[in-house]
């Protein structure tokens, strides 16, 4: 139900217990419609504690008028429902009364989940169900809403501080501590609009910080050097892994983007590569294919140093029954699930450290094998041609498909350690 017209029309009920609708008299369509002036009016439904309710408004009398009520009310219903509707306004209140002391935190969430699955991604829904089953519900979810407030979130917060990870035995990361906290802020915002807390607590708290407070400190990435791709891949003795870990390094791709990766979005002919899909997780935590990071479909250069590979595997798939350009360029009619890309990174890697047992083996995961990898080859590279530095961050950027700033938080520190090189050279 969204926008309606006032029906000229109206319902009855007969005595057998059929509907019939009958036109309303003159009287009574200019009594609704105020004399037939207002005939619009916005139907929709909105959630209270963890259940549907359904608003009707008043009449207006444009239909625009009606379209811009409705996302006014669709932005904060309790809050337009307090200043627009009293008779709206008493239910509220007395659901209010007799729901706040029974209903469970637990069942709230199940409400906030419902209300986001249709404007999110079904990712972020699994990564709010995550963050809750793993770090927010053993605090908040028999909790009831006069529970809430700054000290039981602060305790949360002290606890996430201090909190182990069962896997390794340490403490969880800043990375995960925040997106517990951020799945916690926007369940408290949604709370908080539909005005069951006065005050977003986990906002005020605060994201958590680093221990040393630098909120500038460089992120610390692990990459190789052309010279240990190079070393890592004399040992690959697979056609296909060899083309999969090439096209790695050379493009820097997001693990579910290559994955991804249509035999269609291999331009051949212009020497180019169309990303404009990855895979991603659905609500329940499996996977599907959606659109790339941030929705931005990229065009970037195929490296001459992948393109022979390419051209095999397509050679080699178009031998097989059924080939079309739907299939993945990495797996033909099937995809390379992600744990197994892992364990062929480890399987090599243990391979190169039996035939070189003096080597220190720089062990990495795909996403550094590749994405800080190329980041860091371009960095290098264009530094030696003598590009100016503004320029390959953004090459860097549109290759990756990131923005100029993350580029520069990420990887500014490897110009860093060049100049250092210079100084060194100068200095000797």
């Amino acid at each position: 139900m969204s926008v309606i017209q006032v029906k000229k029309y109206k319902t009855l009920k007969l005595k057998n217990g059929n509907k019939v609708q009958v036109p309303k008299t003159k009287e009574e369509w200019l009594k609704e419609t105020c004399n037939g002036t207002k005939t619009w009016y916005f139907a929709t439904r909105y959630t209270i504690g963890y259940k549907k309710k359904l608003y009707k408004s008043k009449l207006f009398s444009l239909k625009r008028d009606a379209e811009e009520q409705e996302r006014f009310f669709l932005s904060n219903p309790i809050d337009y429902i307090n200043n627009y509707s009293k008779r709206a306004k008493n239910r509220l209140k007395a659901f209010e009364l007799q729901n706040e002391n029974k209903t469970l935190l637990k069942d709230y969430f199940k409400s906030f989940l419902d209300y986001h699955t249709s404007f999110v991604k079904p990712s972020t829904i699994y990564e709010y169900k995550k963050s809750w089953k793993n770090h927010i519900a053993d605090i908040f979810q028999n909790l009831t809403i006069s529970n809430i407030n700054l000290q039981i979130t602060q305790q949360w917060h002290e606890i996430m501080n201090s909190k182990m990870n069962p896997k390794n035995g340490k403490v969880y990361s800043i990375q995960t501590k925040n997106k517990a906290h951020s799945t916690l802020t926007e369940f408290f915002q949604y709370l908080y609009k539909n005005g069951l807390i006065s005050l977003n607590y986990s906002h005020v708290i605060g994201n958590f910080k680093k221990t040393n407070g630098n909120k500038n400190e460089i992120i610390k990435i692990k990459y190789q050097t052309l010279n240990e791709f190079e070393q890592f891949m004399s040992i690959v003795d697979d056609t296909f892994w060899y083309s999969f870990f090439n096209f790695t390094y050379w493009h820097g791709s997001r693990i579910g983007e290559q994955r991804a990766l249509k035999i269609k979005n291999i331009r051949l002919e212009t020497d180019s590569i169309i990303f404009e899909e990855t895979f991603t997780k659905n609500k329940e935590g499996g996977e599907i294919i959606g659109s790339i990071k941030n929705g931005k479909r990229r065009n970037i250069f195929l490296a001459k140093q992948s393109k022979s590979y390419i051209l095999k595997l397509i050679q080699f798939y178009k031998q097989m029954e059924g080939y079309n350009e739907e299939w993945f360029l990495f797996g033909g009619p099937y995809n390379t699930y992600k744990n197994r890309i892992e364990e062929k990174l480890k399987y090599y890697y243990n391979k190169l450290e039996k035939k070189y047992p003096d080597l220190k083996i720089n062990r990495l995961t795909h996403h550094e094998f590749g994405r800080h990898s190329h980041a860091s080859y371009l960095l290098e590279e264009g530094l030696k041609k003598g590009l100016p530095l503004e320029e390959i961050y953004g090459i860097i950027a549109q290759r990756l498909g990131d923005t100029v700033e993350v580029v520069k938080r990420t990887y500014a520190h490897l110009y860093d350690f060049e100049n250092n090189d210079k100084a060194k050279n100068i200095l000797s």
